[in-house]
């Protein structure tokens, strides 16, 4: 798969989950599967201790630019410093509040939490770094063409895209 990479600005329409951290393979960034105390990695066979899991941020977004929309994720330590913590230290605050206030899942993100997120990003304006792979029909000869086929929502067939890239991961580069 070719990647191609490239800056977009745009503004955050909606946060389109609620759970903004996940147990992170520390070899391939997957998600690890949790069960009886241990992890494993289905992409790499990672294998270890639940107690020695690291966290991940995870935030996935619908954005708009002057002309298109686009549904995006943001990974990894560069969402530090709006949650104003690592994502270990998120996912601790969240276990020791869930715990105390009685919610059955543990990892649950609690509605407080959800409404900052949405408060923090929706309606800003940012840069994103973009990496957008391309699919197995069809590719793009200029790494400028992402921006104008990548993820481009399809008004006739909503959850279908046109172009031939998606939107893999990004992150940001600058807020305004």
């Amino acid at each position: 798969m070719n990647s191609v990479r490239g800056l977009l600005a745009a503004s955050v329409i909606s946060v389109q989950n609620s759970c903004f951290i996940y147990p992170a393979c520390q070899k391939c960034f997957s998600r690890l599967i949790l069960n009886s105390g241990r992890f494993s990695c289905l992409k790499c066979g990672c294998t270890g201790e639940a107690k020695d899991v690291t966290y991940r941020y995870r935030l996935s977004l619908k954005i708009a630019d002057t002309n298109d929309l686009f549904d995006i994720t943001v990974f990894g330590s560069c969402l530090d410093p709006f949650f104003g913590v690592t994502a270990e230290n998120l996912q601790r605050c969240i276990q020791d509040f869930n715990q105390l206030s009685g919610e059955t899942n543990i990892d649950a993100s609690p509605g407080a939490l959800v409404q900052a997120v949405e408060t923090c990003f929706i309606g800003k304006r940012f840069i994103f770094g973009v990496k957008g792979c391309a699919r197995e029909h069809g590719g793009c000869s200029a790494a400028s063409s992402i921006l104008q086929n990548c993820s481009r929502i399809n008004t006739r067939h909503p959850g279908k895209y046109e172009g031939s890239y998606c939107l893999t991961t990004l992150s940001f580069i600058h807020y305004f």
